[in-house]
C-alpha cells in the first residue's frame, strides 16, 4: 500500500512540474491559434501621472528622474510623482533640485515606512490622470517606452498594460545570463497570454493603468498581482506590450537573486489569501487556471520536488527514483560549478539560475511556516 501511494505521489508531482515548465507554455501556443484576440492599438496622448516610489534611492533617483523627463511624450501630459517612502538618505534633497529644475516633478513623502503600494495609493488619489504609470526608481525606460505603452489603452477593453524587460550587464553575477534567459522565456508566455485575453500579472518595473480603473491595493499585497485579478473581475484585459523597453540590472549577487524569490513567495502569499475576494473564480475560470499554473504553482515548486524526491525513496531502485535522483545531484553540481566560475557559460548559468530561485523559494516557504510575514517590499541592494 505504501508503495502504491508513494508512486502516485511521486507521478503527480513529476507530471505536474513537466506542466508547469513546459505543458501550460504549449497550450498557450495552441489556444493563439484559435482564440487570438489581437489589441486595438492606436496613437494617442492621454494625461499621465508617472508614478515612482522610492525608499533611499540616492544612488538612482537623480538618473532616474532624467531619464523619465526625457521620455518621448507631451510635456503638458505628463506630470512625475516621486513618493519618498520615509527615505533616510539625500533622496528628498535630490527630488526637491530636480523640481526646481522642472515644474512636472513632484515630492511627497511619507513620514513613517508603509511600503511601495501605500505609495502607489497615496499617488493616485492626490493626483488624477487618464493613465497612471508604475516604475521602479532603479530602472530606465527606452525613451519611447511610455508612448508605446499608453496605445493600447486606444482599446476600451484594456486596463493595464506590462512593459518589455532588458537586463543589463551587472557586476559579475554568475546568474545573469540565466536571468536574461529566465526573463526571455517568461515574456514570451506573458506575450502569449496576452495574444488570447490577460497577462495573469504584470512587471512592477514598469507598467500602467487606465486612470479610472486603478484600485486601492491593500497594503501588503504588490499591484503587479492585485491590478490584473481586479481588472478581469470588472470584465478589462491586462495586456503585455513588446514595444515599450525597460532596462534594469540584475542582483549584485546570486545569493541576493536567491533571496529575492524568497520574498516574492512571501509576499506571493498575501496575494492568495486576498484572490477570493478580488476574483469570482466561477464566472472567469481560464484566468484563475491560468495564474493558477502561470505564477501560484510556480511558487510551490520546491514543494512537489521535495516531495516527488521522498516518494522516490520509497521506490528505489526503479527507473524513474534513480533518474531523478541523479538529476537532482547533476543540478546541484552544476550550480556549485556555476558559482565557481566569474563568467560561466548561458547554459550553465541557466541551470544555477533554476536550481537558486528554488532554492530561494524553498527558503521563503519555510520562513513563512515559521511566522515569517512581509508587510513592505524590501528593494534589492
Amino acid at each position: 500500500m505504501l508503495t502504491i501511494i508513494a508512486r502516485v505521489v511521486f507521478w503527480v508531482c513529476i507530471w505536474l512540474s513537466i506542466y508547469i515548465l513546459i505543458g501550460h507554455g504549449v497550450l498557450l501556443i495552441i489556444l493563439k491559434g484559435f482564440f487570438a484576440k489581437p489589441v486595438n492599438r492606436k496613437p494617442i496622448t492621454p494625461s499621465v501621472c508617472f508614478i515612482i516610489p522610492a525608499y533611499n534611492e540616492e544612488k538612482d533617483i537623480g538618473t532616474k528622474l532624467k531619464n523619465t523627463l526625457a521620455l518621448n511624450y507631451p510635456k503638458d501630459k505628463l506630470r512625475i510623482v516621486v513618493i519618498s517612502d520615509a527615505s533616510a538618505d539625500e533622496t528628498d534633497t535630490i527630488v526637491r533640485k530636480m523640481c526646481r529644475v522642472d515644474s512636472r516633478i513632484v515630492l511627497i513623502r511619507q513620514q513613517k515606512r508603509q511600503g511601495r503600494t501605500v505609495a502607489i495609493n497615496t499617488a493616485a488619489q492626490r493626483y488624477k490622470a487618464e493613465v497612471y504609470a508604475m516604475s521602479d526608481a532603479n530602472v530606465m525606460l527606452d525613451k519611447n517606452a511610455l508612448k508605446e505603452l499608453v496605445t493600447n489603452f486606444a482599446d476600451p477593453k484594456v486596463g493595464a498594460v506590462t512593459a518589455r524587460f532588458v537586463g543589463l550587464e551587472g557586476k559579475g553575477n554568475p546568474t545573469e545570463r540565466g536571468i536574461e534567459g529566465y526573463w526571455n522565456y517568461e515574456q514570451r508566455l506573458r506575450w502569449l497570454e496576452s495574444s488570447i485575453g490577460s497577462v495573469s500579472f504584470v512587471a512592477g518595473s514598469f507598467n500602467a493603468v487606465r486612470g479610472d480603473l486603478l484600485a486601492v491595493v491593500p497594503a501588503d499585497i504588490t499591484h503587479d498581482h492585485y491590478v490584473p485579478a481586479h481588472l478581469a473581475q470588472r470584465g478589462f484585459r491586462s495586456v503585455y506590450e513588446p514595444r515599450a523597453v525597460v532596462f534594469e540590472y540584475p542582483a549584485d549577487t546570486s545569493w541576493e537573486e536567491a533571496r529575492i524569490r524568497g520574498r516574492n513567495f512571501l509576499m506571493g502569499v498575501n496575494f492568495m489569501r486576498e484572490l477570493p475576494h478580488i476574483l469570482n473564480i466561477r464566472r472567469h475560470p481560464w484566468f484563475f487556471l491560468n495564474l493558477l499554473f502561470r505564477k501560484i504553482l510556480r511558487w510551490f515548486f520546491p514543494v512537489f520536488l521535495a516531495l516527488s524526491l521522498t516518494a522516490a525513496l520509497f521506490l528505489m531502485p526503479e527507473p524513474a527514483s534513480l533518474v531523478l535522483f541523479g538529476l537532482t545531484a547533476l543540478g546541484c553540481i552544476m550550480t556549485a560549478l556555476m558559482l565557481a566560475f566569474k563568467n560561466p557559460p548561458r547554459w550553465l548559468s541557466m541551470v544555477g539560475f533554476f536550481v537558486l530561485s528554488q532554492t530561494g523559494l524553498l527558503w521563503g516557504i519555510i520562513q513563512f511556516i515559521f511566522g515569517k510575514r512581509i508587510v513592505t517590499w524590501e528593494p534589492p541592494r
